[in-house]
């Protein structure tokens, strides 16, 4: 765990039961009804001398984070999460002593998921249970799991690549008749070799050509808890580390690993959680 996630946690646990304060920051949210699968912009005004802020969202805390003259959190809306009412506790102490909280209301609007079949062989059926699949998916999730203080990305994302989208966010995925999971990104067709693109501004968090069941794959960071996840590549054009800007070709479309063809595995991630990828594409005035 990060030293910015253990202050967001310590914060919250020393505030959980204080009072109002008076005078507290400014507090914006948006959209004002998300839909599962969604984000939450969060901005913050504070008075100066804000020492840290945090917050209380779906059983888990967050940091806020320094943007531009406020702070900034971006928080996810799982897939799973039921219509109605919510709320999201915002924590923050001032460097001269002052703590306080607020409760602010969040209306997740409803949404409906399809269902999609796969016939997949033998073979490709068991390498999502290969024992270095677990490998795979472990190094994944490190690097969608990473938190950098600086936030790469401004605006709208690109989507990377052009084509069409042969399977949507949020799918019921059955592969060879059983329920598998949940598709936790989009699939864009497109020919062998067409290039990829970064979709924001960031840093190449991962960049592996051996995975089994993803293939050849590509994580950006893009900061402040946001990644965007590509799969099934047939060609990797950036190393880990590297910084990458928006547009930029970071692979080349393929068909590695278990896949029925060639097409991109394209996800967005938010603080670990798979959001929308056609969200990102319009995001609303900040």
């Amino acid at each position: 765990m990060s030293a910015v996630w253990r202050a967001a946690g310590a914060l919250a646990a020393l505030l959980v039961g204080a009072g109002v304060a008076v005078g507290g920051p400014e507090i914006s949210i948006r959209p004002a009804a998300p839909r599962p699968g969604e984000v939450v912009f969060i901005t913050l005004r504070p008075e100066a001398g804000l020492l840290r802020a945090a917050c209380s969202w779906n059983g888990r805390s967050y940091p806020f984070l320094a943007a531009a003259d406020a702070y900034g959190l971006v928080l996810p809306v799982p897939m799973e999460m039921p219509a109605g009412d919510h709320h999201v506790t915002i924590y923050w102490k001032y460097a001269d002593g002052r703590m306080g909280k607020a409760t602010e209301p969040v209306r997740v609007a409803p949404r409906r998921f399809g269902v999609q079949h796969l016939k997949l062989s033998a073979r490709q059926e068991q390498a999502y249970t290969a024992p270095e699949v677990e490998r795979e998916r472990e190094l994944i999730g490190a690097a969608l799991a990473r938190v950098s203080d600086e936030r790469a990305w401004r605006g709208s994302f690109l989507m990377p690549v052009a084509g069409r989208i042969s399977t949507q966010y949020g799918l019921q995925r059955y592969v060879n008749g059983r329920l598998a999971y949940r598709h936790r990104g989009i699939d864009i067709a497109a020919p062998q070799g067409t290039p990829v693109v970064a979709a924001a501004d960031g840093v190449v968090a991962l960049a592996e050509d051996w995975f089994a069941l993803h293939g050849q794959t590509v994580i950006l960071d893009h900061g402040q808890g946001v990644a965007t996840l590509y799969l099934h590549l047939s060609a990797i054009e950036v190393k880990a580390g590297q910084r990458v800007a928006r547009g930029q070709v970071i692979g080349r479309v393929g068909s590695t690993g278990v896949a029925t063809g060639p097409h991109l595995h394209y996800a967005v991630y938010v603080y670990g959680t798979a959001v929308d990828p056609l969200f990102w594409t319009d995001l609303p005035e900040m």
